[in-house]
């Protein structure tokens, strides 16, 4: 029977073990820490489900649908309120509904006459030179205008990444968008098409969605099909690739021999493993990724505490309104069961790229911070009656301007190192869906250079 070494025990480590069991390979996850799931986090007490990482997955494909299956967890799910399809920003201190529509556009207060003139003059607007790296901002300047990025774009950046438009790259940060340039000529008029098939989709059921406790819930059920092949508390030191293998070296653990590794732990992480194949010295280079700090504050109120509605998914804060906020959730509308009845629950996100320093301050700095923007935007009055909170020290990977370098160094040392393969967020995408598809992705090619196939039921 064919062995394989997983090193991560994140949602791309796990999904990638699951799937390679179900072909009948022997699989081992290495995890560091002493609990699976990486960036998912789930807090459950006093009537309230905290989700202290990502919150929920988006239209989930068929591929993870399948995964919800074999795991028996669709009895679970739940599926994101109709009110969250609102989304707002922040503008001179007041939440603006995102105009997701040609109509809204035309009557919305988010965005001036001139502002709303460059958006539906953008398909008169040239493609640019697509052999010229651009960042998320030079690209939409281009293409829109300077307002359009400070209050659209650079709002979604700092949602998605806790990141700089100024820094990512559109070719890897945002592939889709760059990708409309490339195939439709235009931004606005693909985005239209996308916001007919959007809500076809909604109707026929794919929207966002989570698990009644939580997205704990997916690592949780993966771990417990995988049993005894977790080990928790176990970080590899080692991986030597060798005429009968691959070597995997691990703290408290008897190296032992496998025919192939996938490296599905944090890009950072790499920095940690003695490493021996071919192209080592290139991959050593992916622990220079950015990961800027993420704090992550829960709160819970009475439903009176708050006068705004909370009418959609949340908010996010453009840099240029100088809020402490990257965003704020309304946890409890997006989706049922996350507060007591008569209560509410609001996640808010601080640091990243913007402001790292905030992130690593002191809880009653962060909460005093957050309350005072919760106050002044959603009317919040009072003290909490739930916190919880959580710092990412080196949370999402950012895909700057280098990054289609870094995506050539993980591609040719898997060629030059058949059995070898990378997972994760820095791999093919942030969104959860992505990281789970990279897991997935990285199974398959480790099982079809093993010659193992599908079985019908879990080895």
């Amino acid at each position: 029977m064919a062995a394989v070494a997983v090193v991560g025990a994140g949602v791309a480590g796990l999904a990638a073990a699951f799937r390679l069991r179900r072909r009948g390979v022997r699989v081992v996850v290495y995890e560091s820490s002493g609990r699976v799931g990486g960036s998912i986090l789930t807090e459950r007490r006093d009537g309230y489900v905290a989700d202290l990482g990502p919150n929920s997955l988006a239209a989930p494909s068929p591929m993870v649908r399948t995964l919800f299956q074999e795991l028996d967890l669709e009895s679970n799910l739940v599926t994101a309120s109709s009110e969250a399809r609102h989304r707002y920003i922040v503008r001179k201190g007041k939440l603006v509904a995102l105009p997701i529509s040609p109509p809204e556009l035309l009557t919305t207060r988010l965005l001036s006459n001139g502002a709303k003139l460059a958006v539906f003059g953008e398909p008169l607007v040239e493609a640019g030179d697509s052999r010229v790296e651009e960042s998320v901002g030079t690209f939409v300047r281009r293409r829109f205008n300077q307002e359009v990025l400070d209050y659209v774009a650079n709002p979604f950046v700092a949602g998605m990444f806790a990141g700089d438009p100024e820094q990512l790259s559109v070719r890897y940060a945002l592939p889709r968008l760059h990708a409309l340039e490339r195939s439709h000529g235009s931004v606005i008029k693909a985005f239209v098409q996308m916001m007919r098939a959007r809500r076809g989709d909604e109707e026929r059921g794919g929207t966002l969605v989570s698990f009644k406790s939580g997205l704990q819930e997916l690592p949780d059920a993966l771990a417990r099909e995988l049993g005894s092949a977790v080990r928790l508390g176990v970080p590899v030191t080692q991986l030597k690739r060798g005429p009968k293998g691959w070597t995997v070296g691990a703290a408290f653990q008897t190296s032992e021999l496998y025919d192939g590794v996938i490296f599905a732990a944090p890009a950072h992480c790499i920095d940690d493993v003695d490493l021996g194949f071919e192209g080592a010295e290139r991959v050593k280079t992916l622990a220079s990724i950015h990961h800027p700090p993420v704090g992550v504050l829960v709160l819970g109120f009475r439903r009176e505490q708050v006068s705004h509605p909370l009418d959609g998914f949340g908010f996010l804060t453009p840099e240029v309104e100088r809020r402490s906020v990257l965003g704020v959730i309304f946890s409890s509308t997006l989706f049922a069961g996350r507060a007591p009845e008569g209560h509410c629950t609001l996640t808010a996100f601080v640091g990243g790229v913007r402001n790292p320093d905030l992130a690593n301050a002191d809880l009653n700095t962060i909460t005093a911070r957050v309350l005072d923007d919760l106050g002044a935007l959603l009317g919040v009055d009072g003290e909490p009656t739930f916190r919880t909170f959580h710092l990412w020290p080196k949370a999402i990977p950012q895909y700057t301007l280098s990054h289609g370098r870094f995506k050539d160094i993980m591609d040719e040392v898997e060629r030059g190192n058949p059995g070898l393969a990378f997972a994760g967020a820095y791999r093919d995408g942030v969104a959860l869906g992505e990281v789970l598809a990279s897991g997935e992705e990285a199974a398959e090619r480790t099982a079809e250079r093993l010659g193992a196939r599908e079985h019908a039921e879990p080895a």
